[in-house]
Order: C-alpha cells, then structure tokens, then sequence
C-alpha cells in the first residue's frame, strides 16, 4: 500500500543522467554544420542591407538639397566623386558682386564629404554631359523652383547587387529602386505599356 502510494505521488524523483562524450560531440557538429550553411545568407543580408544603407542616406541627402533650394530660394548641388566613391552636398551662395561661389565661407557639417561603404561603389551614371566634371565627378542641380537636373546613378557591392537612384527632372524627387537602370527603363516601359494599353480598350 505504501508502495504503491509512493509510486502514484505527483513529485516523483528524477535522477539526472549526464550528457556523454560523443552525444556532445555530436551536438557540436550539428550545431558547427548549421551556421555553415546560414553564415553566407546572413553575410549576403548584412551587405544588401550596408548596401541599402548608402542608398537611403545619399536620397536623404538629395531631399535635403531640394528642400533648402525651394525654401532659399537659390541652386543647390550635391556632388558625386565616382572615382573617390564621395557625395557631398554645397549650399554656397554665388556672391552677388562677384557673381562667383564665396570660397572663403566655412563649409556647414552638412557639406562635408562623406564616403561610401567600403564594400560598395558607384556602378552606373546617367546625366546631362554639362553635370559631368572631368569625366569623374557628377553634379545634380536643385532649382528654387523645385525641378532638376535629371539623374540615374546605381549602387553595387560585391556579390553584384544594385540599387539605382534616380532624380526626377520636373519635380526634383528622388527615388530608388532595386536593380539597374536597363531594369528600370524596363519597368517603366512595361508601366507605360499597361497604362496605353488600358486606356485604349
């Protein structure tokens, strides 16, 4: 009778048995065949994301430039060093005397020079020839009346990844989407076709 109370009684003992040698070695080789397969995916992410990273801030950059030209009501330009992998922004006044930039002013926190990431790089460029310095720096001009001059510029990393930026002529937004600038002349294409197609029928 008391056995068999003990027996049914709700906090029965365990005895802890210990994890062996080989059953630990085991573990440890899953565990060391999993993140062998995971690592790459997690480091293609990573540079997708570093890659998307540098796409967002040059557009915020880009919006920031717009902004200050329609409420200064004067031209401003955000420069790309293609080759220096640089974009800045300059929001010198042309002197009215002189009718030239002041180049004595001290540049704002906002103009300084900022790099890209290390594992990413200007691939592609489309813009007027009069927005193209020596063939290595592009200048985009932000007009007081909103407009711009237009611009495509693609972003790529290593694993060939692309983001292309692109700057509106007539309104001066900018906008970025994943892929190239064929990719995108394509889907705008396709757009266009739907919407001709649909006003046809």
């Amino acid at each position: 009778m008391i056995g068999a109370l003990a027996s049914n009684h709700p906090y029965q003992r365990f005895t802890a048995r210990a994890m062996s040698l080989l059953e630990l070695l085991v573990v440890i080789t899953i565990l060391t065949v999993m993140m062998g397969v995971t690592f790459p995916t997690l480091r293609g992410f990573n540079e997708r994301n570093k890659l998307r990273a540098n796409a967002r801030e040059i557009v915020a950059l880009m919006r920031f430039a717009r902004a200050e030209a329609v409420l200064g009501r004067k031209t401003v330009q955000v420069f790309f060093d293609l080759e220096k992998r640089q974009y800045w922004v300059d929001l010198r006044e042309v002197d009215p005397e002189r009718g030239v930039l002041d180049p004595k002013r001290k540049k704002r926190q906002l103009e300084q020079k900022r790099d890209l990431n290390q594992d990413v790089w200007f691939d592609e460029v489309t813009a007027y020839e009069s927005n193209i310095v020596k063939d290595k720096i592009v200048v985009v001009d932000f007009y007081p009346d909103g407009s711009a001059s237009p611009l495509l510029l693609t972003l790529t990393n290593r694993r060939g990844q692309k983001f292309t930026i692109e700057v509106l002529k007539s309104t001066g937004m900018t906008e970025v989407t994943a892929g190239t600038i064929e990719e995108k002349r394509a889907a705008v294409e396709q757009e266009m076709d739907a919407v001709l197609g649909a006003v046809s029928q």
